[in-house]
């Protein structure tokens, strides 16, 4: 009996002693990192804001946790705007957007389960010389209970981690970004269109799309129709090794007409497209290609349609390649 009443004494003062030391630990803790980054600021805060791109960059995906699931409500870069998730691994938490500077700040709320662990968070954006300086900091009120007090010893390991992980993934994608051209996401409306429908191969593009393009205009001309928008393609097949593809061009009309020859008059529906604003020769807008399939992908979308070439420029009265503008827009869905 001596001996257990020794054993839960020795048990007693253990606990008393670690709870003493609790009180001594720092109440509050700060984790903080940082990465400096060669792309457009604005370019790089988009990523931060809007929280349904965090998946691009931060470290904390379906990668880490296959099971997670994310809700999003509010505007996307708004105060308010929130994200919450549920997963095995990550367990239950959200973020709230508290405060946005643009450019500059980012500041938010974390919860985990229901609230019943929180703290503050900051992605802070300054310009260092030729790069910017994104610094990425967590920090909390660890209050009186002894075992949060212990925890706040691992928030460093546990966080700081994954903070520098993030913040290099948004280095890379950042920079990687920063040499395309500009990328939007957008809907185009329900449309009627004039269509004829060709193929063609490198050597001849010119001269069938310059015959149809003058074939639609002959068409609009004589059916006294008015055009609401810059001629197009859309590609309908496409063979990479020959670079010969099956196309329709067109040309969006006010009011319907009726099909005559080769020109057929269709409505198209609405649309959610990505697009890239493209300038230079038609021959070298590969690039613009790639980047927009790297955009598709990385924001988890699904191509619905071939690719669509708008023609801002009119070649003939603009000489300077340089200066052609073709906005290319890939449908998603």
């Amino acid at each position: 009996m001596k001996t257990l009443r020794k054993a839960v004494l020795w048990i007693l003062a253990v606990v008393a002693i670690l709870v003493i030391i609790a009180y001594l630990l720092p109440r509050t803790y700060k984790v903080e990192r940082s990465v400096y980054i060669k792309a457009d600021k604005m370019l790089v805060y988009d990523l931060c804001c809007n929280m349904s791109k965090w998946h691009i960059w931060t470290a904390w995906t379906k990668e880490m946790d296959s099971t997670v699931a994310y809700e999003f409500s509010g505007q996307d870069c708004q105060v308010g705007a929130v994200m919450k998730w549920t997963g095995k691994i990550m367990g239950v938490g959200e973020v709230t957007i508290t405060d946005l500077q643009p450019g500059q700040l980012i500041a938010y709320d974390l919860a985990f389960d229901g609230g019943k662990y929180t703290s503050k968070g900051e992605m802070i954006f300054e310009d260092a010389a030729d790069s910017l300086k994104v610094t990425w900091n967590d920090q909390g009120d660890l209050g009186y209970n002894p075992f949060s007090r212990y925890m706040g010893l691992f928030m460093e390991k546990m966080m700081g981690p994954d903070f520098q992980k993030g913040l290099d993934k948004l280095k890379l994608v950042s920079e990687q970004r920063n040499t395309w051209p500009r990328i939007e996401e957008t809907v185009f409306p329900a449309q009627t269109v004039i269509l004829i429908r060709d193929s063609a191969g490198p050597a001849d593009y010119g001269r069938v799309m310059g015959t149809g393009f003058g074939e639609l205009a002959g068409f609009v001309k004589a059916n006294k129709l008015t055009c609401t928008g810059y001629p197009f393609a859309i590609y309908i097949k496409w063979d990479s090794a020959t670079q010969f593809s099956v196309f329709d061009m067109g040309m969006t009309i006010e009011t319907t007409a009726e099909a005559k020859g080769r020109v057929r008059v269709e409505g198209l529906p609405e649309q959610k497209v990505v697009i890239a604003y493209y300038f230079g020769p038609y021959e070298k807008t590969y690039s613009a290609y790639m980047a927009l399939d790297g955009y598709v992908k990385a924001e988890g979308m699904e191509e619905a349609g071939g690719p669509w070439e708008i023609f801002v420029t009119d070649p003939m009265t603009e000489k300077d390649t340089m200066k052609w503008e073709t906005r290319i827009a890939f449908p998603v869905k």
